[in-house]
């Protein structure tokens, strides 16, 4: 399954194509299981096709890679491509971080914000994950507004106005929950 995955993954690069393939492991036993071998492997082109359809399912079906989180939690560390990086923090954005690997990601996020040559896109995927995790840890709100702020004059307008976002959320919420 994987060698038949693989190829029509580098078949052509489309999101026409990254459908299909989402498409037709929905139908099939193990496909979900190759796809996350395959974005775990550091094959770079064909690990970042393949986080690509991993994000597609995850945004049509909320839930569908749980019981693949940790595994991913425990690998996104070591993946060498910025790429398969941010596709995999778009991911996590998607589903519940379980409690036991919430220090994990959150040690893992706050170093991609502080990483100087990290692409925005991976940075601002973080700080989404960081944010949703807030709520439960509001002691850590401080130390993450610190390190974000310190990193604004070294980023794009981008990671600014995510963070800007963010942060309206994090006081909305407050305010609602007082």
């Amino acid at each position: 399954m994987r060698t038949r995955i693989a190829e029509q993954l580098m078949a052509e690069l489309s999101r026409r194509n990254i459908d299909l393939v989402a498409s037709w492991a929905l139908g099939q036993t193990g496909a979900i299981s190759s796809l996350v071998e395959i974005t775990l492997s550091q094959e770079e082109k064909l690990s970042s096709r393949s986080a690509w359809v991993l994000e597609k399912l995850s945004e049509k079906f909320p839930g569908i890679l749980d019981e693949y989180i940790p595994e991913i939690i425990t690998a996104i560390s070591t993946i060498e491509s910025s790429s398969t990086r941010r596709t995999l923090a778009k991911v996590l954005m998607l589903h519940k971080i379980p409690e036991t690997q919430e220090g994990q990601i959150l040690d893992f996020c706050l170093k991609m914000i502080e990483r100087v040559k990290e692409p925005v896109a991976v940075k601002a995927n973080c700080m989404t994950i960081l944010f949703n995790l807030l709520p439960k840890y509001p002691e850590l709100k401080n130390e993450v507004f610190a390190i974000i702020e310190t990193q604004i004059p070294y980023n794009s307008v981008g990671f600014k106005a995510r963070f800007e976002v963010l942060k309206k959320r994090i006081e909305l919420t407050r305010f609602i929950h007082t």
